[in-house]
């Protein structure tokens, strides 16, 4: 049996104004979704939105039968 054993330096770090607003700026610009990625989300949901209906449908069918029967 190996047992592994990870640490890590707690270290703290400081930072003037400008490099903060940098880094604010920096992270920002990678958080900004494009277009592309947009059209992908809205094609995906339009794709699966059909079996999401049916999946929907059939359990309230199967409700609706349940509750006929009683």
């Amino acid at each position: 049996m190996k047992i592994y054993c990870m640490s890590w330096k707690d270290e703290r770090w400081s930072a003037d104004k400008e490099s903060l607003k940098a880094i604010n700026n920096l992270i920002n610009k990678e958080k900004k979704v494009k277009n592309g990625d947009k059209f992908f989300y809205i094609i995906g949901c339009i794709a699966l939105a059909p079996f999401i209906i049916r999946d929907c449908i059939g359990k309230y069918i199967k409700i609706l039968i349940k509750k006929i029967k009683k």
